[in-house]
């Protein structure tokens, strides 16, 4: 199974994914290469006059000789030289992140789901520009069932390279989808949807973003998560089943699943994502789920 997501490729190539998912990190990819073209500029600077920068540097603290300040100043170069690699680095993890192996942990997600020509309702939680709302909605046209998918976000005027509802839907119609999907704007500790809803809830790179703002390690992170994961187990059906690709939070997912009772819980493998490790958490509501499922703390 690793090997075949590790060998498939999007239709249209990756430069059709990149244009339509990927620009909303260009921002922080063109920041990070920017710092390395600065640094790189000056390093070139420092380098074609080096000699003269090490006297002139002595004229003017002349308490070390100028082998000394040599030295400091071409180990500040190699330091400059690791910077530059880190940046460059940083830029290719985030498009790597943001768009490939986002693609593929997307292919993986929908491999988890059972049944797929019996799912009448889909949720993704977190959609964004449309990624996953759009993987599913093609999995529904392939399936036939009839099918839909309603992807929720927080679309706010302003929001920039997050793109907005219109934008959303806009791709969906290119992708061939617009009929299967529906768009609507809604906080994920506070989802504008009625309990036992969807057969299948789907999140990808949302929950760990909540809270985010009082730091993510605050005991306020940790509740606004929580709520964002009682919320996605409220309006699954019973019996129904999520899938959420996260980045660090999925044991401390696993732990509140199991308080609540759910069931055939499932983690898998840690996979680097944005430098940090992510995993996949698989789970299904039972019949009947436990009271009290809806309380935060």
């Amino acid at each position: 199974m690793a090997m075949a997501m590790a060998m498939a490729r999007p239709r249209g190539g990756w430069r059709r994914i990149y244009c339509m998912y990927g620009k909303e990190d260009s921002g922080i990819i063109a920041g990070l290469l920017w710092r390395a073209a600065f640094l790189a500029s000056l390093q070139i600077l420092l380098l074609n006059s080096f000699n003269f920068v090490a006297g002139y540097v002595t004229s003017v603290f002349p308490f070390l000789p100028i082998q000394a300040w040599s030295f400091l100043l071409g180990f500040g170069m190699g330091v400059m030289a690791l910077m530059i690699l880190c940046f460059l680095v940083s830029a290719l993890n985030v498009f790597y992140s943001g768009v490939v192996l986002q693609w593929k942990m997307i292919q993986r997600m929908l491999g988890m789901v059972e049944g797929w020509h019996g799912v009448q309702s889909v949720l993704d939680v977190g959609c964004r520009k449309g990624m996953l709302l759009n993987a599913v909605a093609l999995k529904l046209k392939k399936e036939g069932s009839g099918g839909r998918v309603v992807g929720v976000d927080l679309w706010l005027p302003g929001s920039g390279a997050k793109g907005s509802m219109s934008e959303t839907l806009r791709i969906a119609s290119i992708e061939g989808v617009r009929e299967f999907v529906t768009c609507k704007t809604g906080n994920p500790c506070d989802l504008p949807l009625m309990n036992d809803t969807f057969d299948v809830v789907v999140s990808a790179l949302c929950l760990n973003n909540l809270g985010e703002e009082t730091g993510r390690i605050t005991q306020a992170a940790a509740l606004q998560r929580s709520r964002g994961l009682l919320e996605i187990v409220r309006v699954l059906k019973p019996g129904g089943q999520a899938i959420i690709w996260d980045l660090l939070h999925v044991p401390e997912y696993n732990v509140k699943l199991q308080e609540l009772g759910m069931s055939d819980i499932r983690i898998s493998e840690p996979v680097s994502a944005f430098m940090v490790p992510s995993h996949v958490i698989y789970f299904r509501k039972p019949q009947e789920s436990r009271e009290g499922a809806d309380d935060p703390s």
